[in-house]
């Protein structure tokens, strides 16, 4: 019930006091945060990829570079947020690194050069691991056993509408430089924050949190069993074979294919729109089926999606790429929802880091060897290959049986 007491009660006040279940609201802020890290701190750089080289601000292979450097940012951040974490609790963690995320979209705004875009690129990607790996913690301890899926869905919707909004304002923008496209994103961003801000204050600080002790964290670690060793191989095999999409999609469809940026916009929309449908449905699908056959069909589909388009680049497979890979965001609702089921809410934190940290590694190292394989063979099929290949072998580590440990 709205509360009606205090005649200088302001509209903010009023929207907090709302009737909304306390893990929507959190689940939301979770969204809002993996808005602006992930969805526009990381994938609006995919439609600005053509227009940066075009344009000449950047070289082919120095755009894909800076897609590689955020990548590399991405391993520091999984590296450092437990360390942050303990330092700063884990609610002021993620309210400074959406601020982080914000200032670093507002410094890509003036064209400064690759030196520049790639020391932003690389902080942002160290605040979107910090947001991932907190975010996803709170989310799932605060969601019902029986909404698992739906709270993770929910977080990861963030992602896509990041990647929707880009999709659709990037192209327009772009009419009036790089300049004014930058800074759409980084309006879109500041409206993120605000909502952020709102959904994680729902949290209840009365309720016990994770420990903010170094040495307790270290205390309580799970057992490396194979189980986790699964969920770390199939996290890395995820990172791995979506790199190909979130650095050379669009420009494989404008620079590869021939086709004009409106084209490619369009395709980035469509991107956005499978990751926001795809992302709940996905999590439904995981309530319902179970969440380890829901990784082995994710996996299979994103495969299906991501090597079709290189083979057969007919109008068809292009919109079943884009709402498929698209789709993604729903991958990563599974497993974190199949890693709190085998591992509990007391080691969610360490197995999902360790699982950030070894994808992180693997998809910088991943992330280098694409752009050079093809700065040296200019060959969008090989990478896209490869990319479906590590989906394909996701699929089978997925279709190992687990026991929970929590």
């Amino acid at each position: 019930m709205i509360c009606t007491q205090g005649a200088s009660r302001t509209a903010t006040d009023d929207w907090a006091q709302l009737p909304i279940p306390t893990w929507i609201r959190i689940s939301v802020g979770g969204s809002a945060a993996l808005l602006i890290g992930m969805g526009l701190g990381r994938f609006s750089y995919t439609p600005l990829v053509p227009a940066l080289v075009e344009g000449g601000s950047l070289g082919a292979a120095q755009a894909g570079y800076i897609g590689a450097f955020n990548l590399l940012g991405y391993l520091v951040g999984a590296l450092a947020a437990l360390r942050i974490r303990s330092v700063l609790g884990e609610i002021r963690m993620l309210k400074i690194c959406l601020a982080v995320s914000l200032a670093c979209l507002g410094a890509s705004v003036p064209d400064f050069g690759f030196v520049w875009l790639a020391f932003w690129r690389f902080v942002v990607g160290i605040a979107v691991a910090v947001i991932m790996i907190g975010a996803l913690t709170i989310v799932t301890r605060h969601a019902p056993p029986d909404r698992l899926g739906r709270a993770t869905g929910i977080c990861f919707t963030g992602v896509g509408i990041g990647i929707l909004l880009s999709g659709t304002l990037v192209p327009v923008l772009l009419g009036h430089g790089l300049a004014a496209a930058w800074t759409g994103i980084a309006l879109l961003g500041a409206v993120a924050v605000g909502v952020g801000f709102w959904g994680l204050g729902a949290v209840p600080a009365s309720l016990p949190q994770i420990s903010q002790n170094p040495e307790t964290e270290a205390t309580g670690r799970p057992p490396v069993t194979p189980a986790v060793l699964c969920l770390i191989g199939g996290q890395t095999m995820f990172s791995l074979g979506l790199v190909p999409h979130t650095i050379y999609w669009v420009d494989y469809i404008v620079r590869g294919l021939g086709h004009d940026i409106g084209l490619g916009g369009f395709h980035w929309v469509l991107f956005g729109l499978g990751a926001i449908s795809g992302t709940y449905l996905w999590g439904r699908l995981a309530d319902r089926m179970g969440f380890r056959p829901g990784l082995v069909l994710v996996f299979t589909t994103l495969a299906a999606g991501i090597v079709l388009p290189v083979f057969e680049p007919a109008m068809w497979s292009l919109v079943f790429s884009s709402l498929v890979v698209g789709a993604q965001p729903g991958f990563s609702a599974i497993i974190s929802g199949r890693t709190h089921q085998i591992v509990g809410p007391r080691h969610m934190a360490q197995v999902w880091r360790w699982m950030a940290l070894t994808s992180g590694v693997f998809q910088a190292i991943g992330g280098y060897v694409y752009v050079a394989l093809f700065d040296v063979s200019g060959d969008y099929t090989l990478i896209f290959v490869l990319g479906a290949g590590a989906m394909a072998l996701g699929a089978l580590i997925a279709m190992f049986p687990a026991r929970s440990i929590g």
